[in-house]
């Protein structure tokens, strides 16, 4: 339906879709997809990211320009990964001139992103669309707690196969380290799937730059627990013994 309202106010704009399997409500994951996926597309493109469970609340809808990329999106921590020396401009959206004519109060996405976008597009200046804003909302910082020599880490997306992506970095584990799933050793890191026997689990840095476990052919989301709170992710900080 966004696609849509884009299409209707510009006919020659290029859509893309990164997602539409955000879990609802999931800031943090919708975070994480943007911060790995926005580099890919070329300069000048504007994301529009709708993860908005404040949905009609006093939260603000803003829009936010890098200089390189543009940025559409609810002002509740979807876009903390853009680091505040790369932002140029942050407005509020709030002109109605650049919104459907009639908004309805529980699908901003539609009636107010997507036209603001659109109009983005269009090359309207987004000083137009609302007035200056000094920052954004920023999620608490979601780092790997260090407890007796290890990385306790969490799930913070689980792709299409059942992969669980954490939030520990390459370079927090680059030292290598054996990796535990709920208490339960998979070993050290491996470079890909091949390297271990279909079923079995492992550990690897995904193409996110972030530390991924799998299982071979079936959904590691599934064998460890199936809901990705409950999974326990550690990691010693110091090289697995052969």
């Amino acid at each position: 339906m966004l696609e849509g309202v884009i299409a209707g106010i510009n006919p020659g704009a290029r859509i893309i879709s990164i997602s539409h399997g955000v879990p609802p409500g999931d800031i943090a994951g919708g975070c994480y997809l943007l911060e790995t996926h926005h580099l890919y597309f070329p300069p000048g493109t504007i994301h529009l990211a709708v993860v908005d469970p404040g949905v009609g609340s006093r939260r603000k809808i803003i829009a936010v320009n890098t200089g390189r990329y543009m940025f559409v999106a609810p002002d509740n921590g979807l876009l903390s990964f853009i680091p505040e020396r790369e932002i140029l401009s942050i407005n509020s959206i709030t002109d109605r001139r650049y919104a459907l004519a009639s908004v309805s109060p529980v699908f901003h996405g539609r009636d107010i992103m997507a036209p603001a976008a659109a109009f983005l597009s269009l090359g309207v200046d987004p000083a137009c669309l609302g007035p200056a804003c000094r920052s954004l909302v920023v999620l608490p910082a979601d780092k790997p707690v260090r407890i007796k020599g290890r990385l306790k880490g969490r799930i913070i997306w689980v792709d299409r196969f059942g992969n669980l992506i954490t939030n520990i970095s390459e370079k927090e584990i680059a030292a290598g380290g054996e990796v535990w799933v709920n208490g339960i050793s998979i070993g050290s890191t491996r470079r890909t799937f091949s390297d271990v026997r279909p079923g079995r689990p492992l550990a690897y840095i995904g193409s996110g730059r972030h530390l991924e476990i799998a299982v071979r052919g079936q959904s590691a989301l599934s064998r460890f627990g199936g809901n990705r709170e409950d999974i326990e992710i550690e990691v010693a900080l110091v090289r697995a013994r052969s």
